[in-house]
């Protein structure tokens, strides 16, 4: 009985042996050191520590990887001309509030503007721990509508480095408006790799376009020839021969007389009035004023402007006015008379004659030039405002009016044209028409 209780109490022994073997063995495993990326040992708790701090500093995450950065290849734009009393309503001339397109008239400066946020002064509203490396380079560029649909380039792309740009549109029609930018975007370096060569940095680009719609505010070009038919036939001798010479030559010299040289041939057989957006030169700046301060030149060649019938050209420069407020349209009077430059037309009695008159606009470049398009229409009017027919394919008066005081009982007569472009500007001219002795001799037209 001794025996076997001894051998219990010697197995009891044994097994509490083994069991602190094993605490102890666990113990030792549990307090293994750790190895971190410098190949150093400590222990888990220390390196832990370590760890965590590494990690609010560079972003080292538990793993050991360093958090990469995301810098995005491109970034949102809003483009834009600065709000003002010009840029007219989205309806404008009965325009299409969702075309999208900015209303604008031709001849103002605008102010074009943009928003990108690699063009801020902080990177990290693009994206976080980034810094910008770099200036912004910034590109705007302008573009005109063709008909064909396509578009040109109105001048070279410009690199201005600036976020806002301003400027006129010297021509009515649709433009695209366009804004490009780049920028070298980096990392924010961690504090352990402040000595060391940074991350290479990415190019961050921007862009946005946007179009714009230019309306004409331009009265537009017109020209009237008068021609006596007596005599040669190597000139014109019908309205429609007429017309052709006219349109020929308003096209060719974009609406400017082909001549103010008193010594001019065409000037002994013809007679016209051009009336015009006005000279370009370096001297006489008339063309692309700004709508408010828009005038028109007048110039008279030919022999029927003077009572003597000699070869005479001169010139002046009338205002335009404000045909509508709301449209925004403009009207180029010229008014002769007694008082006024434009003193009369000066016809023979007995003496046949015929008029045409066309119009030709910067709405569409001065491409174009026709009675329809335009709505051109020139009369001659009695006192009444009826009009004074042809006799035959001329017109011809029997009866001598001029000068007035001596004719007071006379018809007075009174020639009148109008052109209205396609948005709605309007040139005219009322001027009296006087019928001087036939019998009487006049330079250059015997």
């Amino acid at each position: 009985m001794k025996k076997i209780a001894g051998f219990s109490m010697f197995l009891l022994v044994c097994v509490l042996f083994a069991f602190m073997v094993n605490v102890e063995e666990a113990i030792s495993e549990s307090t293994t050191s750790v190895v971190i990326n410098d190949g150093s040992s400590e222990s888990e708790e220390d390196a832990l520590l370590e760890d965590s701090e590494t990690s609010l500093l560079d972003g080292i995450e538990d793993n050991g990887e360093a958090v990469r950065v995301t810098i995005p290849e491109s970034a949102d734009m809003t483009l834009g001309i600065q709000d003002s009393d010009n840029v007219m309503p989205a309806n404008f001339r009965g325009g299409d509030p969702d075309s999208g397109l900015v209303n604008a008239l031709e001849d103002v400066y605008y102010v074009k503007h943009e928003h990108s946020l690699i063009y801020e002064e902080d990177a990290a509203k693009l994206a976080e721990n980034t810094t910008f490396e770099s200036d912004p380079n910034i590109t705007w560029d302008t573009k005109i509508k063709n008909a064909d649909g396509t578009y040109e380039d109105v001048e070279a792309p410009k690199n201005t480095n600036m976020a806002a740009d301003g400027g006129e549109f010297f021509l009515p029609g649709e433009y695209q408006i366009g804004n490009s930018g780049a920028r070298q975007v980096g990392e924010v370096p961690s504090v352990e790799d402040e000595e060391e060569e940074g991350e290479e940095a990415t190019t961050v680009t921007a862009q946005q376009s946007m179009g714009v719609k230019v309306h004409d505010v331009t009265a537009p070009d017109l020209w009237v020839a008068f021609q006596e038919t007596a005599g040669s036939r190597a000139i014109p001798q019908t309205e429609e021969e007429l017309i052709g010479d006219l349109k020929t030559n308003i096209l060719k010299h974009a609406g400017h007389p082909f001549s103010t040289e008193p010594t001019n041939k065409d000037f002994e057989v013809k007679s016209f009035i051009f009336i015009e957006e006005g000279e370009d030169n370096e001297e006489l700046k008339e063309r692309d004023k700004e709508p408010w301060d828009k005038t028109a030149r007048v110039t008279l060649a030919g022999t029927l402007f003077n009572e003597d019938g000699m070869v005479d050209v001169k010139s002046a420069v009338v205002e335009t006015k404000l045909l509508s407020k709301e449209d925004q349209t403009r009207l180029a009077q010229v008014v002769g008379g007694s008082d006024h430059d434009l003193k009369g037309i000066f016809v023979r009695r007995n003496v046949p004659f015929i008029f045409a008159a066309i119009a030709t606009d910067n709405g569409d470049r001065r491409k174009s030039a026709a009675i329809d398009p335009y709505n051109v229409e020139a009369r001659l009017e009695y006192r009444d405002g009826s009009p004074v027919e042809k006799v035959g394919d001329a017109y011809l008066f029997r009866v001598q009016n001029y000068p007035v005081e001596e004719h007071k009982d006379q018809e007075v007569y009174t020639f009148i044209a109008r052109a209205k472009d396609l948005s709605g500007n309007v040139t005219e001219i009322a001027v009296p028409v006087y019928v001087v002795d036939s019998q009487a001799s006049f330079e250059g037209r015997r």
